[in-house]
C-alpha cells in the first residue's frame, strides 16, 4: 500500500490576515494557500509545519488523515467550551484534550485517535469532508455534548485503548437524533449506526431544553444602543462569522446555557459493544427479512406473467455492454427459480438459448449466461 497523506485547514469565523498569510505559506512550499484554507496533499514525506499555531493565527478547522491510519480533527474554540465541566469527562488529555493558548480562553479541541494500518476503510471524498463536518464547531459552542462524545467514541474504539478497560464517557441526550455534520463525523471515524443505537437506549425522549433563540432575542434588546451600533458597524465592514462568534461568546458568558442531558452508566466500551452487536443482530434480521419478503414478492410476479421479463432480457442485451449480460443472466436465473415448481419451468433456458443464437458473437454474454448454468462450459 503507498503512502497518502491529505492536510486541509479552514478559516471560518474570518479570513487568515496578509501577516499570518505570511506565516502560512513558510509552513509549506507546496501547498494550495488562500486566506480561508490550506491544503496539501503527500504521497511521500510528511507535512511539518505547526499546526496549532495556524489554528491560533486564522484558521478555525484542520484535518490531518492519511492511508496509514491517521484521522486527526482539530476545531478551534475562540472562547473555549460553554460548559467547561460538562465538556471534561471527554477529554483524556492524550488523544482528546483541549490545547489552550498561552494567554485567554481561547484554544483548540484535538481529537487524535490512533489506529492501525487496515483498521478503517480508506476515505476517497477527502475534499468535501471538512465541508460536512464544519458545522459541528457551532454545536460545540452552543453547548451541544454529542460531537464530543462521538469523539470519545472514536478514541474509545481506537488501537490503544482495550475495550475491557475503557470506561465510556456521560451519554449525551439525542444520539438517536444526530445533525448532518454529527452524522458525518460518526461516518468519518466509522462509529456504527448500531453502536450509537446501543448508546441511546437509555433516553426515550429527550428533554426539553430552554428556548436559546427567545433568550437570545431578549438579551439583545437589552443591550446599549452604542454597543448593538458598534455590532452594526463592524458587520458592514468586518467578518460576519467571527463576529457572530464573538456576540454569541458574550451572551454565553451572561446567559449560560442549560447543561445538555446526560446519564453516565459506567459500562466498559466492551459492554457497549456487546449491546451494540445484539443490535446489530436484530437490524441483520429484519433486513434478511425483508429482503426475502421483497425476493418473494418479485418472484411470484414474474411466475404470474414472464413476458415482461423476457422482453427485458432482449432490451438488456441491446445494450451491448458488460454489466447489462450480467443483469440478463441474473434475471434469467430468477425467472428459473419463479418457474421451477410450474409446468413452465424451461422458458428461462430457452430464452438464454435464444440469445445465445441471436448473438453469437457476444463473448461477454455467452460466459454471463454459462456462469449461471444456462449454456455449457
Amino acid at each position: 500500500m503507498s503512502e497518502y497523506q491529505y492536510i486541509e485547514f479552514r478559516a471560518i469565523d474570518g479570513t487568515v490576515s496578509k501577516k499570518d498569510l505570511a506565516y502560512m505559506r513558510r509552513q509549506s512550499s507546496r501547498a494550495e494557500i488562500t486566506p480561508s484554507s490550506f491544503t496539501n496533499e503527500y504521497h511521500f514525506g510528511d507535512f511539518r509545519g505547526n499546526a496549532l499555531e495556524m489554528m491560533r493565527r486564522g484558521y478555525d478547522l484542520h484535518l490531518h488523515y492519511a492511508n496509514f491510519g491517521i484521522r486527526s480533527l482539530y476545531i478551534r474554540l475562540p472562547n473555549g467550551f460553554p460548559d467547561a465541566k460538562a465538556a471534561k469527562p471527554y477529554l483524556d488529555g492524550k488523544s482528546i484534550r483541549f490545547i489552550t493558548d498561552p494567554k485567554g480562553d481561547a484554544g483548540t479541541l484535538a481529537i487524535e485517535p490512533y489506529y492501525e494500518a487496515g483498521d478503517l476503510e480508506e476515505s476517497w471524498d477527502l475534499g468535501r469532508i471538512l465541508d460536512r463536518i464544519a458545522p459541528v464547531r457551532s454545536e460545540i459552542l452552543e453547548g451541544d455534548l454529542r460531537p464530543l462524545y462521538l469523539a470519545h467514541l472514536a478514541i474509545s474504539c481506537d488501537s490503544e485503548h482495550d475495550p475491557e478497560e475503557t470506561i465510556e464517557a456521560p451519554v449525551p441526550t439525542g444520539l438517536d437524533q444526530l445533525t448532518k455534520a454529527q452524522r458525518a463525523l460518526a461516518k468519518f471515524y466509522e462509529i456504527s449506526d448500531s453502536l450509537l443505537a446501543a448508546a441511546a437506549q437509555q433516553f426515550a425522549t429527550p428533554p426539553a431544553r430552554t428556548d436559546r433563540r427567545a433568550q437570545r432575542a431578549e438579551w439583545l434588546r437589552a443591550q446599549p444602543v452604542a454597543t448593538k451600533d458598534s455590532w452594526l458597524a463592524e458587520l458592514m465592514s468586518g467578518s460576519k462569522a467571527r463576529l457572530r462568534t464573538e456576540i454569541l461568546a458574550e451572551f454565553n458568558k451572561q446567559q449560560p446555557a442549560d447543561t445538555w442531558p446526560t446519564v453516565k452508566l459506567d459500562r466498559t466500551i466492551a459492554e457497549l459493544r456487546a449491546a451494540a452487536d445484539e443490535i446489530q443482530r436484530g437490524m441483520d434480521n429484519k433486513a434478511a427479512a425483508e429482503a426475502a419478503g421483497k425476493r418473494a414478492k418479485k418472484l411470484a410476479s414474474m411466475a404470474a406473467d414472464p413476458a415482461p421479463y423476457l422482453k427485458k432480457t432482449e432490451q438488456l442485451v441491446a445494450q451491448r455492454s458488460t454489466d447489462a449480460y450480467q443483469q440478463v443472466s441474473q434475471l434469467l436465473a430468477d425467472l428459473r427459480e419463479a418457474l421451477a415448481d410450474t409446468g413452465r419451468s424451461k422458458l428461462a433456458e430457452r430464452q438464454a438459448q435464444k440469445l445465445k443464437t441471436h448473438n453469437p458473437t457476444l463473448r461477454h454474454l455467452t460466459a454471463a449466461l454459462r456462469r449461471h448454468g444456462f449454456l455449457p462450459k
